[in-house]
């Protein structure tokens, strides 16, 4: 049965609706940046979850409240965003008082208990808010759409004000700030309300300036995980961090460590005798260390660089004409190029800050960058840089890059180390050029292997018939250097490889015609591992190897970016098994992470959608819906829903792909989505106003994403390369004009959805906002599982599959008879 009109309460003005999402979502994208900096971006994920399932746990429990009614609307929205801004920052301050160590988690059973403290800590404000807002579409009538879109429309702005608050204050200053959405919002319900507890949320405003003080003034450094580099780095006696500055893009920290130095130098021999300068150490967000040598021109002070496992390729170009430096960071690369005379240098770094720290002497031990004729640094990517140069260099110098150790990088994308990155390296080396590919190692070999299989693949795609005789690789104990020649390796080169391992205890793994007493003899393993699997790998039968290793090889690509993936599900038996002998150190532990992440997402999903059902068959009979239509409901908005976010995490990568700055991208794509989605459902209330049909209106909305969303399969990966290297804003806009039509056909289906619930059945729409949030919360967390799998495009197949499906659905949810 229809709600009369006049039991439709007053709603709040959308403008509190919107500024109420809009802290919401800046809310967890701050919480995002504070637990990449507290844990690892795995929590990014974890983030995600936690905040929509708040949304899905709201809907519930304003399904299961049976005497809230239309006159309680304003008590419901007024507490839930007064308490969104208080819970905002004691929910954060009291998770981090919680000694949770996500390292710990598979084999410390009470840890389980701290990251349950963890989420149900920061689960509090998106409830608080999600209540409010389901409360006002509960509560809607015909406003629905309209309301539906302030939601979105404020959502998307949220997260342009976010990037902007990042630029300018530190991310736990900026939470503080954000929080205070929440009271603005209710203060402005009130005021149109003109209630009498003005006095109180005058109060809570007050309060929540009072915490902003505090925030501001204690808040200075967050407290990181105690196993991570930087936090493991203070506990050296005498360690400072001098400086430190945040950025969108990761937190910078700068160390100095008088009594015990520094001695980093990855690859270094264990025969060396070369001093080592003075260093200060950099860290983006308490992980990922590089440094800074203390060098005065002297070149004597670089001599420790010459002994490494890094510098072999120098050892082949020395007095290179052109040097190209990727991700160079604390520029210790361009120093090892200096030491081996290199004539030109350009370097590359994304994080904007270690060209700044360098370039303004904040580090007062280094001159590297004074003469910029011989070098230069430029903060930006290294696929935009040479998408954008016609330039071709004598030796291009990758950074040291795979997994650590820890297993971090399971599910980090990275758009350098694919098919498609590789070959944009490949087209940038001159006739007789050296690409130089540095890796981490661990036993059993992973990515020194998957590298060395890309770069057979890519030599092979480029019409070499026999890429063995391009390709070198050398080891020590703990890094291996893969070397990809323009041209074939002459016998000279080859003996100067051999004479550089010899000198310097490496060990050649791979050469034109290597034999085998030549391999593992100085870094001794019980089998020559490395050796025989390359070999296989430049083989005939290299498929065969690949499919029956233990961990998975295939090559990473710009739609599967995930080089640090190795795990296969048919090795789990075997890693369980040897759980007490140390074996889950074999199990990339992100992977997992990301597993549990989802099971718990898909657990609480079922419980918060199922209690209303329950709830309705045993205590409220009159309230049944048949189970056609109930079935139809549950479908619809799961696929809605699940097809949203799946879009949407899809664009985010390919617009990084585009934008080579995964910030500007991700703030784009949320922008354009958000908007543009809250555009459709403001254009869909003004048409059922003008007396459109709802069903009409709803088939032709996902008949719509569906064709835009085949369209743009193919056409913006083919516009986005063809606009590669133009100016950032025109790829931006070009992008945008992609997007907006796509998001406002996306737009519609749930706020049109909940308009024919609204017909027959109101009470149940919040159980449908509690679908529509889990469902979110499952698919984020499904979309990296997914992409691992089958890549990005996949996910798109599968989110316009489920727009199709819940275009199948539209005349049993159409028809609504109790």
């Amino acid at each position: 049965m229809a709600v009369p009109q006049h039991t439709i309460p007053e709603t709040p003005p959308l403008a509190a609706v919107a500024m109420l999402s809009a802290a919401v979502l800046a809310y967890e994208i701050l919480l995002m940046r504070l637990f990449a900096i507290v844990h690892w971006h795995h929590f990014a994920f974890m983030m995600i979850s936690i905040a929509l399932l708040g949304y899905g746990a709201s809907g519930t429990l304003l399904m299961l409240l049976p005497s809230l009614k239309a006159n309680r609307l304003r008590t419901v929205f007024l507490a839930g965003t007064a308490g969104f801004s208080v819970a905002c920052v004691v929910c954060f301050v009291a998770a981090q008082r919680l000694p949770f160590n996500a390292l710990e988690v598979f084999w410390n059973p009470g840890q389980w208990g701290y990251l349950a403290g963890v989420y149900g800590l920061l689960f509090l404000p998106f409830f608080m808010a999600a209540t409010s807002i389901g409360a006002v579409l509960r509560f809607g009538g015909p406003r629905i759409s309209q309301i539906y879109a302030a939601d979105l429309c404020g959502a998307g702005i949220g997260a342009a004000i976010t990037a902007g608050l990042l630029f300018r204050i530190p991310p736990q200053t900026a939470l503080v700030v954000v929080a205070g959405g929440g009271a603005a919002a209710a203060v402005l319900a009130a005021f149109r309300w003109q209630v009498r507890e003005r006095l109180l949320l005058t109060a809570a405003a007050a309060g929540w300036l009072i915490l902003a003080g505090l925030g501001t003034l204690q808040w200075e450094t967050v407290a990181i995980n105690a196993y991570k580099p930087l936090a493991q780095t203070l506990r050296m006696p005498d360690t400072r961090l001098f400086y430190e500055k945040h950025h969108p893009m990761g937190w910078f920290s700068a160390v100095q460590s008088p009594t015990i130095p520094f001695r980093y130098a990855p690859g270094l021999s264990l025969q060396s005798d070369a001093a080592i300068p003075d260093q200060i150490a950099l860290f983006i967000d308490g992980q990922g260390m590089s440094v800074v040598d203390r060098y005065d021109g002297d070149p004597e002070t670089l001599t420790y660089l010459r002994q490494t496992t890094v510098s072999v390729g120098l050892h082949l170009r020395p007095q290179a004409n052109r040097v190209f430096i990727a991700d160079a960071a604390g520029g210790q690369d361009i120093l090892r190029a200096m030491a081996y005379g290199a004539r030109r240098i350009d370097a590359v770094d994304s994080h904007p800050l270690y060209a700044a720290f360098i370039r303004h002497q904040l580090s007062g031990l280094s001159n590297l960058l004074i003469d910029e004729e011989r070098v230069r640094y430029h903060s930006t990517t290294v696929r935009a840089f040479l998408q954008a140069s016609p330039e071709v260099f004598d030796l291009i110098q990758l950074p040291l890059g795979g997994d650590g150790g820890s297993g971090a990088s399971a599910f980090g994308e990275s758009t350098l180390l694919t098919a498609e990155g590789l070959h944009q390296l490949w087209r940038h080396l001159d006739a007789d050029g050296l690409l130089v590919m540095p890796l981490w190692t661990r036993l059993p070999p992973r990515s020194s292997l998957k590298a060395f299989l890309m770069a057979v693949t890519m030599l092979e795609k480029q019409g070499i018939s026999n890429p063995s005789h391009h390709l070198a690789m050398i080891r020590d104990w703990r890094t291996a250097v893969i070397l990809i020649s323009r041209s074939a390796l002459s016998a000279d080169e080859q003996d100067a490889i051999r004479g550089f391992c010899g000198t310097w205890g490496f060990d050649p793994v791979f050469l034109p015609g290597i034999r085998l007493e030549e391999v593992n003899r100085h870094n001794v393993l019980a089998r020559p591992f490395f050796a025989e699997a390359t070999q296989a790998l430049a083989g005939k039968d290299r498929e065969a190897f690949r499919s029956h290793y233990k961990f998975d090889l295939r090559p990473a690509t710009d739609d599967r970016p995930f080089f640090g993936h190795f795990f296969k599900w048919r090795s789990l038996p075997e890693i369980a098994s040897l759980r007490r002998a140390g074996g889950m150190g074999l199990l990339d532990w992100g992977y997992p992470v990301l597993l549990v992440t989802l099971a718990q997402a898909v657990l609480f999903s079922l419980m918060f959608i199922g209690l209303p059902v329950l709830r309705a068959r045993v205590k409220m009979p009159k309230e049944k819906i048949t189970q056609r239509f109930g079935s139809a409901t549950l479908l619809y908005f799961s696929a809605i829903g699940g097809g949203f976010l799946f879009l949407e995490i899809a664009y985010i990568h390919r617009l990084t792909l585009a934008l080579h700055h995964p910030l500007v991208a991700a703030t784009l794509t949320l922008t354009g989505f958000l908007v543009g989605a809250g555009a459709g459902s403001a254009w869909a209330h003004r048409a059922l106003q003008n007396g459109g049909n709802p069903e009409r209106l709803l088939r032709g909305s996902l008949i719509m994403i569906c064709l835009l969303g085949l369209l743009e399969l193919p056409a913006m990966p083919w516009l986005m390369d063809r606009l590669g290297g133009m100016n950032i804003w025109l790829i931006a806009v070009a992008a945008l004009g992609m997007i907006v039509p796509l998001a406002m056909a996306m737009g519609m289906p749930f706020a049109l959805g909940l308009n024919l619930l609204n017909r027959h059945h109101p009470q149940w729409i919040p159980w449908a906002w509690s679908i529509n949030g889990c469902a979110t919360v499952i698919s984020a967390v499904a979309a990296p599982l997914i992409a691992m799998a089958i890549g990005y495009a996949g996910v798109i197949v599968l989110a316009l599959l489920l727009y199709i499906a819940g275009y199948g659905l539209v005349p049993w949810l159409g028809e609504g008879k109790p």
